[in-house]
């Protein structure tokens, strides 16, 4: 049985084994609306496909001209970025400064690390720390 949300039309098949207790409200999946169950004689409403016809396609719209191409004489610029690409570097080097000083801890801390946390002795063990 087709099933529609009246709050949002959001349409659900439901098979009828499921249906069987018809005293009991349903719940949208999608917008959480609760309401009651619909008249299994009633005939099935339409589907916002077959309610809302699609819209008509517009026509396409014709490419901008492109500017005229430079002559020798102009050199092309290069946008600069240096902001950003100085930002991206920054946060590269203080990831990987992150990832080596928390490995350095572990390896200097490695004996207060392997007490409170037994499995990692067979870690240490494993690279020959232990």
């Amino acid at each position: 049985m087709l099933i529609e949300c009246p709050n949002c039309a959001a349409a659900f098949q439901v098979p009828e084994r499921l249906l069987i207790d018809r005293a009991r409200p349903l719940r949208c999946g999608q917008c959480r609306a609760v309401f009651p169950m619909p008249d299994p004689r009633a005939p099935e409403p339409m589907t916002r496909q077959e309610r809302d016809p699609p819209p008509a396609a517009e026509p396409p719209v014709a490419p901008a001209p492109l500017p005229a191409a430079a002559g020798p004489e102009a050199p092309l610029a290069e946008p600069t970025n240096d902001g950003s690409k100085r930002l991206l570097r920054a946060a590269w080097a203080a990831s990987i400064a992150l990832l080596v000083g928390g490995g350095l801890a572990a390896i200097i801390k490695r004996d207060a690390l392997m007490e409170a946390w037994p499995p990692a002795v067979r870690l240490f063990a494993a690279l020959g720390l232990a």
